[in-house]
């Protein structure tokens, strides 16, 4: 049980720390006088060095059998580059794209790598263990803006600096694991994933999903500043996100047992496109903090439902990579196209009209998943 609770200790901080950055990103740059187009390209690099980064990572962790040196090596770069970030405070692009960029990038790398962790070491749990992580989200999202209100970016520097050595603390606490590669990993193992036609339509599904789901981080946040949200007004949306995922993760073996994945994949996706609809009715941040709370049945359901199907037609010699890799493509691909198109058509037709836009695109996840469902029924 000790054992169990260090885990659930470390998704807590690992998330905690995630939600005290890149809850203020947006808000950072929009406060320094950042242009949306200029946010869309610094957004679009974090998605290319995340997409990067977890085909590197997830290669290295099959490659040598490992999570815990790598989770390391990520994290460091993580808090280096937030600290850069933050120090700046004032427009120099070229700074902030990288610092932002890497600092984003490796945010995607970190969760990629912590869920693959986690799934391996108590896969009966997992559910739980991400629930800690959604909470640690939540209360970071919360504490995150009370901190730059009442102190500032440097408080929240040296707050980043002393979590990151108590989650270090926790990390040497939580054991190794063998990935579960039963064979070695050799080129005809790669070759066999490359040539997985249903594994390609599964990342071509969660890419059109993940690029919904996106533009909740990006052209969402740019209409609640757009309309007079405060700081706290953002962080508080943030925070009741993350809060919403709890339940459905907690009851997800639950959830799993009663309805099929392809099930759970549908609704979650149909529940998306209702919460942008309410994103474009919106006419205050009320509203949008409130249809945020459609969270509890969307990302836990699209994350949870992902892991299984990519689980299901990958080779075991390739579990890390088949993950990190569907990971990379589907979630970064998503977040260079969306910041990038939203930014542009949030400029030209505004951001009502683009959120409806957006909410229409699950017709082609459903499409395709209707597709896949009878493509593995033959």
């Amino acid at each position: 049980m000790k054992k169990q609770y260090q885990l659930y200790i470390l998704n807590f901080l690992s998330f905690f720390i995630i939600a005290l950055v890149n809850t203020q990103w947006i808000p950072f740059l929009t406060n320094l006088g950042y242009s949306i187009v200029e946010r869309g390209y610094i957004f679009a690099l974090n998605a290319v060095i995340a997409m990067i980064g977890q085909s590197i990572f997830g290669y290295l962790c099959d490659r040598y059998h490992k999570i815990k040196p790598f989770f390391f090596i990520a994290y460091l770069f993580f808090i280096i580059s937030s600290l850069c970030m933050f120090l700046k405070e004032e427009q120099v692009f070229y700074y902030h794209l990288f610092s932002v960029s890497i600092s984003g990038g490796m945010i995607k790398v970190i969760m990629g790598l912590e869920e693959t962790w986690m799934l391996q070491i108590d896969e009966e749990h997992y559910g739980k263990l991400r629930a800690w992580g959604a909470i640690g989200l939540t209360v970071g999202a919360f504490f995150a803006s009370i901190i730059v209100k009442i102190g500032s970016y440097i408080a929240l520097m040296i707050v980043l600096i002393i979590l990151s050595f108590l989650l270090a603390y926790f990390v040497l606490l939580t054991r190794e694991i063998k990935t579960k590669a039963q064979e070695r990993m050799v080129l005809s193992n790669i070759k066999e994933l490359m040539c997985n036609k249903k594994y390609w339509i599964l990342i071509l599904i969660f890419l059109f999903i993940y690029m919904i789901g996106t533009a909740d981080q990006y052209v969402v946040i740019d209409k609640m500043l757009a309309i007079g949200a405060s700081n706290e007004m953002v962080g508080m949306k943030w925070a009741i996100q993350s809060l919403m995922e709890v339940p459905c993760l907690l009851l997800a073996s639950k959830l799993l047992a009663r309805f099929q994945p392809f099930t759970l994949l549908v609704f979650g996706t149909i529940m998306y496109a209702i919460k942008f609809i309410l994103y474009a009715s919106a006419s205050n941040s009320w509203v949008i903090v409130m249809a945020a709370a459609l969270q509890v049945v969307t990302l836990p359901i699209i994350m949870l439902t992902s892991k299984i199907f990519i689980k299901e037609v990958a080779p075991t010699s390739l579990y890390a990579t088949a993950q990190m890799l569907a990971m990379a493509l589907f979630m970064g691909v998503s977040g260079i196209i969306t910041p990038l198109f939203t930014a542009y058509v949030s400029h030209s037709i505004g951001y009502n009209a683009t959120l409806y836009i957006i909410a229409s695109l699950a017709i082609l996840p459903l499409s395709f998943l209707f597709w896949y469902q009878k493509l593995n029924s033959k």
